[in-house]
């Protein structure tokens, strides 16, 4: 079996005994024919990226920049539950839970 690529100037071929320099039946190999540049280099491949694309990719980038903990609300919220004094309303949490899921479906 052989495999003729002659645009691809690394083409492998499978030898078979009657080709002179074979190893053996079986045996892969790259002539030196087959590496010579003789072959046209292929058209260079481009990649058009779309302002929509950029914008997405810079503000994924700003997003992972911002801490993930604002710790002067958590220094806050801690101090108010040492001192007891940390309440919230069922009616907050309704709500908060409400918004959350409601923006999940827009």
């Amino acid at each position: 079996m052989e495999i003729n690529n002659t645009n691809n100037p690394f083409a492998i071929k499978k030898n078979d005994t009657s080709r002179s320099g074979a190893v053996g039946k079986g045996t892969l190999s790259i002539s030196s024919a087959e590496t010579t540049s003789e072959a046209k280099p292929a058209a260079a491949d481009t990649v058009n990226i779309s302002d929509r694309s950029r914008l997405i990719a810079k503000a994924t980038e700003l997003s992972q920049l911002a801490p993930d903990v604002r710790s002067e609300r958590v220094a806050d919220i801690t101090a108010r539950l040492a001192a007891g004094t940390y309440s919230v309303s069922s009616r907050d949490v309704a709500d908060s839970i409400i918004k959350k899921s409601i923006s999940g479906m827009i």
